[in-house]
This record gives C-alpha cells, sequence and structure tokens, in this order.
C-alpha cells in the first residue's frame, strides 16, 4: 500500500522534508547555544558590576583583558590634550552621534584610553579637564571588528575610528597604552556636561529562548505535513481500489 512512497517524486519529497528539519534544528541548536551564552555573559556582569572598585594599576597587573573586562576601576592621571578621538557611526536612545575618547597619562606614566561619553552629532568635542583628574569608570577590552562592519585604515593617525581598537592607536599615542580601556561613569574635576555616560549593557536573555522553541516546533510542524501528505495519499489510494 505505501509502495508509492518509492516513487521519484516521493523520494524528492523525503529529501527536502529531511533537509527543512535538519536546517531547523540546527537553527535551534544555535539560538540554544547563543542563550546559553548570553545567560553566562549576563551571570557576569552581574558579579562585575558588583565587584569593589580598585584602582586600575592594581587590577590591570598581569591580568588577561577579557577577565576584567566591566570591573569598576579608579583612575587618577592627566588628559593628553589634543589627542582626542571620536568613535564614529554610534547611536543612543534613538540618538546618533560619537564617542568622545580622550588618554589620560597615569603616574606610572602609562596610557589608558578613556571613553568619556557620548555626545550628539555635529556636537563640537568637549574639552577634557586640565590638571589631575580622577575618574570612576569601568574597564572596557580593545573591541573587535564584526563580520561586514567597516574597517579602519591600517596606517596613519587617526581623528574618527569605527571601533576602539587599541592596538591600532598605539602607534599615534606617545607612551604604552594599556591593553584596556576605561568607559567613565564620573569625573573629579567634573566633565562636560554635553557629555551623556554610556548606556549599560542590556542585562536580558535576549529573544534566543523562545527563537529555539520556535525553530523545533517548525521541525515538528515539518513532520506532521510530511505524515498528512503520506497519510492522505494512502487513503487516495484505499479508495481507489
Amino acid at each position: 500500500m505505501y509502495s508509492f512512497l518509492l516513487k521519484p517524486k516521493w523520494i524528492a519529497t523525503h529529501l527536502l522534508v529531511v533537509l527543512l528539519m535538519f536546517t531547523m534544528v540546527n537553527l535551534a541548536s544555535w539560538q540554544w547555544g547563543r542563550y546559553n551564552d548570553r545567560k553566562e555573559f549576563n551571570a557576569t556582569l552581574v558579579a562585575r558590576f558588583d565587584a569593589t572598585t580598585k584602582p586600575l594599576e592594581d587590577i590591570v597587573a598581569s591580568a588577561i583583558p577579557a577577565d576584567i573586562e566591566w570591573l569598576p576601576a579608579e583612575v587618577r592621571g592627566t588628559y593628553l590634550q589634543g589627542e582626542d578621538i571620536s568613535v564614529v557611526n554610534v547611536s543612543q536612545n534613538g540618538m546618533a552621534g560619537y564617542n568622545a575618547i580622550t588618554p589620560m597619562k597615569m603616574s606610572d606614566g602609562r596610557i589608558v584610553l578613556v571613553n568619556r561619553g557620548f555626545m550628539p552629532l555635529a556636537s563640537e568635542f568637549p574639552k577634557a579637564p586640565s590638571g589631575e583628574v580622577t575618574i570612576l569608570g569601568r574597564i572596557r577590552a580593545t573591541a573587535q571588528r564584526r563580520t561586514g562592519a567597516v574597517s579602519d585604515p591600517a596606517t596613519g593617525e587617526l581623528a574618527e575610528i569605527q571601533r576602539l581598537d587599541i592596538d591600532r592607536l598605539q602607534p599615534q599615542i606617545e607612551g604604552e597604552l594599556l591593553p584596556v580601556y576605561v568607559q567613565m561613569l564620573s569625573s573629579s574635576p567634573t566633565d562636560s556636561p554635553m557629555l551623556s555616560a554610556i548606556a549599560d549593557p542590556d542585562f536580558s536573555n535576549g529573544p534566543h529562548l523562545s527563537y529555539t522553541i520556535q525553530w523545533l516546533i517548525f521541525t515538528v510542524c515539518a513532520a506532521g505535513g510530511w505524515l498528512a501528505l503520506v497519510m492522505r495519499e494512502a487513503r487516495k489510494r484505499r479508495t481507489a481500489q
């Protein structure tokens, strides 16, 4: 009765359904992996956001940047005037603009890049405070280029950048750059009132779990659709007989 399943048309149908199910199961697995990665990332954020604030020099000593990212830190030093850099093509709260980056020379002579905050598009770059400055901020690792993202020129001095790549900026900064930068939360003396603090990351787990469930439902629907087609064809043949 089911010999029709071996006909070329039905074999093509089987293969198509198997391919669809294979693809959807893999998409579900991918979303499940992203869900777990996000949960792990959020757990790290929570632990590091609540950590005790320490001097940056104490935290970065022989530490891997990824292991200290998002930790709160205190930094004291003097801004290098005239060495400002803008991270362009960014937005915050629905507003286009740029991030204001200024190098700071610490007491040990090393340099740390400070993301002082967000500025609306076309705003004049805010002048950094002079003299010794104390800031509280969060440690951030150098930015990695995403697939398809615009690249910065490989050579030359940059005043505008697409992402904060510390190794790329080292040649234009006199002095040793720390392998991390600081995202400023507060400053003493106070910085420009035009600056907006960089928004904290999203602590939600995102839509990945719901996407996982959706892809699994689609997989079951594909299998159910194939079964319905087979049963309908079998009934048609029984009726014809």
